[in-house]
């Protein structure tokens, strides 16, 4: 634990607690242990004269292409599930992990099987060469674009792929919300990583009425949390490289609106450091609220009602997740059936994903498949 949370500080920076996220895939390692009998046991369908069954057989060599935001959980959660269904794996983890990736490899080669178990280091070149290979899974998580060349890539052998990409995460406050659970777990999700995960609230609907107040709460938990000075806080992280500074920065400098906190002047590239930043009213056309932000950027966006609230979000591609805030339990019904997402949460965010019990995927452009538990056994399993 200590070894993955020193390297996955050197590379994204945030306190030392870090590290603990990084290592959950231990739990769910022993989920599928105390399972595994019963995932792997053949199923009585039908039959009277004849018997009829169903039996899950592995599907033979799995790629995973891990990301670089959470290196550690997101290459060994899908390998715990790949394993459960008895495959062979290759981890590509990503080369932007200058600690983080070659650590996994090592930690891979000495507790693991090497027979059955690899891990492959490189850059693009290494990249395209491993997906000219045939598989018979390949397990992708990342950005949509590079997604679509995973795709591609698997055509040419009928590969099956899970895609676990991401999107604009919205979420919509209403008017009946608790305010301090709200902003609070708004906020801490938001800043989590400095917004370099995959299901960060994105961009934040609130009801006219309580937009002040939200955006003011907003304001006084940075500083709560981090001081007048984030980038001395040690709890807070770092961007993974500059050329993802000088991508975020763009944004900024773009969206327009009000400045509520953070901002440009608040940038040093060369320690990857951004300030949290809440912009109120951002122009919707603006870069800032057509991309996937994937950084330390809080958009907050008044709305009059409710379903001008859903037309927002049905307005771009479906998000990896969705959150709702509110008391009222029609509101959450009717944004629930309108709005599509890979996964929701209504009253908090992000902790859909720590459940082993349910499906984590996307929806539409935020990805395809899903896993943990007994679904990532499913999903890299042939069910015979």
């Amino acid at each position: 634990h200590e070894a993955v949370t020193d390297a996955t500080r050197k590379d994204l920076g945030g306190g030392k607690l870090r590290g603990l996220g990084e290592v959950s895939p231990g739990a769910a390692a022993d989920q599928a242990l105390a399972n595994l009998d019963d995932w792997t046991d053949e199923k009585w369908v039908s039959g009277w004269i004849s018997r009829c069954y169903t039996r899950p057989e592995p599907k033979g060599v799995v790629l995973i292409i891990s990301p670089w935001n959470v290196p550690f959980n997101l290459s060994l959660a899908p390998l715990v599930a790949a394993i459960a269904a008895g495959n062979c794996v290759i981890i590509k983890p990503s080369d932007m992990n200058p600690a983080c990736s070659p650590l996994i490899q090592a930690l891979v080669e000495k507790y693991l099987d090497n027979e059955c178990i690899k891990v492959i280091q490189g850059k693009r070149d290494e990249t395209t060469a491993l997906l000219q290979q045939r598989w018979d899974h390949i397990f992708y998580t990342g950005n949509g674009l590079v997604g679509k060349i995973v795709l591609n890539a698997a055509a040419e052998y009928l590969t099956p792929v899970t895609l676990e990409l991401g999107g604009k995460s919205p979420v919509i406050i209403d008017e009946t919300a608790q305010m301090d659970t709200a902003c609070e777990r708004v906020s801490l999700y938001k800043w989590m990583n400095c917004g370099q995960i995959c299901i960060s609230p994105d961009y934040v609907l609130v009801h006219e009425s309580r937009a002040k107040e939200f955006v003011d709460r907003q304001k006084a938990l940075v500083l709560k949390s981090f001081g007048d000075d984030p980038k001395a806080c040690g709890e807070y992280g770092k961007i993974v490289n500059e050329r993802h500074v000088d991508r975020v920065q763009k944004l900024i400098e773009t969206a327009k609106g009000e400045l509520i906190c953070g901002g440009v002047a608040g940038i040093d590239r060369s320690a990857r450091h951004i300030p949290p930043t809440i912009i109120y009213e951002p122009s919707m056309d603006s870069p800032l609220m057509q991309e996937e932000i994937f950084g330390p950027i809080m958009p907050v966006v008044p709305y009059k009602t409710l379903d001008d609230a859903i037309k927002i979000v049905n307005s771009k591609e479906t998000p990896l997740a969705f959150y709702m805030y509110s008391e009222n339990s029609a509101n959450i019904e009717k944004v629930l059936s309108k709005v599509s997402s890979g996964g929701a949460c209504v009253n908090t965010s992000l902790e859909h994903f720590l459940e082993e019990d349910a499906p984590f995927g996307g929806n539409g452009a935020s990805g395809m498949g899903s896993y943990h538990g007994k679904f990532g056994f499913d999903e890299l399993s042939h069910t015979r």
